[in-house]
């Protein structure tokens, strides 16, 4: 669920009353007083950098949230007990700008002096359009190319990164590509399914549904260019179209089709690679990455905020720098997958060994290149919901035989009762 003022506290549960016990409350209670608690998901920070932060802070209190740290926020901030100190926020980290009151901005504690050591479009996306310095980066989803290159090869297509990257600037040479591969290779599909052809391509724009004052761009040619796009994908029968891919682990079809070469290829984000090595561990050696059709684009990634209950807010902020600071970025992405926000790391010799997995090319060549040349775009507290309006109802088309006109009309009615209810339209 995406939220804006009116829905932020009512999204826990609680009243809207709650918002005005919040601003009269003069002592509010921190989940463990006398500690700096940190609340993280599994996974969204590596385990020996915590370790080692709560040795070097020794009043760092780290506790990793089971379930939806988001709602647990919520329902923490609107009751005012037990709240976090220093608490992780997701990539829709906009759906609180309109509630930064309940934050600490980090410019008042010297974090644009360190904005120079990190991307500067992911920077800007942790900052609320008034200039409020909501969250500290944590990690990104730079987005590649994945292929077999075993397969290409046996096809006698390019099947080197250097050389498939250049046969496939743009989609449309892709889709050229995968069709006369599909001739040589019969019965493998190039391409997960339509929402990844949707989400990459949006992805990769650099303007989404609103404006940066949030004024909301309706018919925007950006989104009807994605929509046709992946569209075009699934008439050439190019999409394997298993449903709920942009989840890793949610798909046991998917993960078969990894092992026995069904999938010849697909687009996402660094992330994916955990998942590609834990559920296709025979066809090491064979993967190689490059850059995506179409160009750089990020899914995902998270940040670090700090809550204006704290009271120590300048140390809370010293962990915060040090958790993310550029020289443990390096273990952070090679423990926990978490890619890296500093470009100093893309160059870590350790992040550019080569990789067995992937047939000894150093991925993070790729990687950090489309992490480097990502757009700056503005993301609204409403994309998150208005992008899986539209990707459920290109599954409708692709799994359910819906009529993609029909499709269309639906998802922009969707989006507008959607904004509508939220007050924007």
């Amino acid at each position: 669920m995406t939220l804006t003022r009116r829905s932020f506290l009512t999204a826990a549960g609680l009243g809207v009353a709650a918002l005005g016990s919040a601003a009269s409350c003069t002592s509010p209670t921190t989940a463990n007083p006398g500690k700096l608690t940190l609340w993280y998901t599994s996974g969204g920070l590596a385990d020996s950098v915590v370790a080692d932060a709560e040795k070097r802070f020794g009043e760092l209190y780290p506790s990793q949230v089971s379930g939806q740290l988001k709602q647990r926020l919520l329902a923490a901030l609107a009751g005012e007990a037990y709240l976090p100190d220093i608490t992780m926020l997701g990539d829709d980290i906009a759906s609180y700008f309109a509630d930064t009151a309940h934050f600490t901005d980090l410019r008042s504690l010297g974090a644009d002096a360190l904005k120079g050591q990190y991307l500067p479009w992911k920077w800007q996306a942790g900052t609320s359009p008034d200039g409020f310095r909501l969250g500290f980066p944590i990690d990104i989803g730079p987005a590649a190319l994945y292929y077999r290159h075993d397969l290409f090869a046996q096809a006698g297509f390019p099947s080197e990164p250097d050389d498939v990257a250049a046969a496939v600037p743009t989609w449309d040479a892709y889709f050229d590509f995968g069709r006369r591969l599909q001739e040589k290779l019969p019965g493998r599909h190039l391409i997960t399914d339509t929402k990844t052809v949707y989400t990459y391509s949006m992805a990769q724009e650099p303007e989404k549904y609103f404006t940066r004052d949030n004024a909301y761009l309706g018919d925007a040619p950006q989104v009807r260019r994605a929509w046709d796009r992946a569209l075009t994908a699934f008439r050439a029968g190019l999409t394997a179209g298993y449903a709920g891919s942009q989840d890793p682990g949610s798909s046991v079809e998917r993960h078969a089709a990894w092992n026995s070469g069904k999938e010849l290829s697909f687009v996402n984000a660094s992330w994916i690679v955990g998942e590609l090595k834990k559920s296709a561990p025979g066809t090491a050696g064979k993967w190689r990455v490059c850059r995506a059709p179409g160009g750089a684009g990020n899914q995902g990634g998270s940040f670090l905020a700090i809550t204006k209950y704290c009271p120590r807010p300048d140390r809370a902020f010293e962990v915060v720098r040090w958790l993310l600071a550029p020289e443990n970025q390096p273990r952070s992405y090679l423990e926990a997958g978490l890619f890296p926000t500093s470009p100093a790391a893309f160059t870590d010799p350790r992040l550019l060994a080569p990789e067995p997995f992937f047939g000894g090319q150093a991925t993070m060549s790729v990687l950090g290149q489309a992490a480097r040349e990502v757009k700056p775009a503005y993301f609204s507290p409403w994309d998150i919901a208005i992008s899986d309006t539209y990707t459920d109802e290109l599954t409708n088309v692709e799994l359910a035989g819906k009529d993609p006109g029909q499709a269309w009309d639906d998802a922009r009615r969707s989006v507008e009762r959607l904004l509508a209810r939220q007050g924007v339209l």
